[in-house]
Order: structure tokens, then sequence, then C-alpha cells
């Protein structure tokens, strides 16, 4: 178990239950039950289920190389189902394919969608192009949510890093976010608290995160998979 609030036994049911919304959805589409101008929607609300069900199994404790597949197979199916205006899926997908370290071609055609779309923001556009391997054109830039994710910039832009991350982890759970308190809902809707966005950046910067291990919300061993999976020592 990676997470230490729900149980184990939290979780079994809630990705049988995730599991089964999904299999409901699919049959329907298969079966041509949904209207045409309901598809897309359909689908879309498939992808969210399988993005919640891998980070459930990731705060089950289950084993990243298999999620790593499953994150692959996400990949593939997201840019059908993309929503620009989705700003923290996006996050969240560009930080999971950062850590797993995600098909780069595919990085390139959801960097093109932003750009197509219009949408720059300063944190997307500096993971994407770590992501791909490309030089960002405005090593500055303007944040979407600033009051969010300006930490974070901080963190790439100054020498301070250790302090920044420490704060923005520590006060990266709060009323206002979309998750909170979602552990404490009668219905299961909570899938894990992961601050996936430090992890891509701390990986990205290769910084020394062991004073982050034991914080909450901070993914270490996903930060770390690789260098284990590939036998590199830092």
């Amino acid at each position: 178990m990676r997470d230490q609030i729900k149980d184990l036994e939290y979780f079994n049911e809630f990705l049988q239950e995730e599991q089964a919304r999904i299999t409901r959805f699919s049959d329907k589409l298969a079966n041509g039950e949904v209207k045409p101008e309901r598809q897309l929607p359909v689908k879309t609300k498939i992808h969210d289920l399988k993005l919640g069900i891998l980070t459930a199994r990731y705060s089950r404790g289950d084993e990243l190389s298999v999620l790593e597949g499953e994150y692959a197979e996400l990949l593939k199916s997201w840019e059908g189902v993309w929503e620009p205006d989705n700003y923290n899926k996006a996050l969240k997908m560009i930080s999971l394919g950062v850590l797993f370290g995600g098909d780069i071609v595919l990085a390139k055609k959801m960097n093109a969608r932003l750009k197509e779309a219009n949408i720059d923001d300063w944190l997307l556009r500096f993971l994407l192009c770590s992501w791909i391997g490309s030089e960002m054109e405005n090593k500055g830039g303007d944040l979407i949510f600033p009051t969010d994710f300006s930490l974070l910039q901080k963190v790439v832009l100054t020498h301070n890093r250790r302090g920044a991350l420490q704060e923005y982890l520590s006060c990266w759970y709060r009323e206002g976010c979309g998750c909170y308190e979602a552990h404490k809902s009668s219905q299961k809707i909570y899938y894990g608290y992961w601050s996936f966005e430090v992890g891509a950046i701390v990986k990205l910067l290769g910084l020394d995160d062991t004073i982050l291990k034991d914080m909450k919300y901070y993914p270490y061993d996903l930060v770390h998979y690789k260098e284990e999976r590939d036998g590199i020592i830092q």
C-alpha cells in the first residue's frame, strides 16, 4: 500500500465498481445504444475512469511496470478524447508521461494540440518540452493558474528549489483543490492524493529528493522508477 488514508479493501471495492462502470459504458457504445452526439462524451468519461483507476492502483501499491503499460494505453487514446479546457487532466497526464517515460511521438502530438488551441501555460510547456527534448521559446512565461503553480515555476527558475518544493507540497492539499476531502465522501470517489507534477519536475531537474521521500502526496518510488528499472544509480 502506498496510500495512508484508505485500506486495501476500500481500493479493491473502488476498482471493482469503476471497472463495472467502464464495462457498462463500453457495452452501450458497442451495442449502438449511445446517440452519435453523446459518443465522444461517453468515450471521454471512460478515459477519465481509466485514469482514476490507474491512480487508485498506484495508491493500492500495484507494480509500477504494470501501471506503465496501462498509462501507455491511456496516452494512445488521449488524443481522441482530449479536452482543451481540462487543465488538471492535462497536467496529470503530462506529469505521468514524464515519470513513466511515455511515447515522445505522442507527447509531440499533444504539444501541437496545445498550440493549436492557443493554450499558453508555462508549466504545461515546461513539462512537455522537457519530455520531448525541445527548447522552450520563452524560459519565463505566464501561468494560467499562478496562485496554484507559481511555486513550481520558482523551483525551476530560482535556486531555492528545496524550500520551494517543501512549501508547495505542504500546501498542495487544501480547500479549493478539485480533490479536497474526497476521502470523506459516502461514495467511493477517492483514488488517492498525489502530486505527480512535483515528481515530474524533480525527475526532470535531477534534484536530490531525499527530504521529500516521506512527505504526503509525493510519489517517491515513481520518480525513481526508471532509475531502478534500468539500473541507474545517481
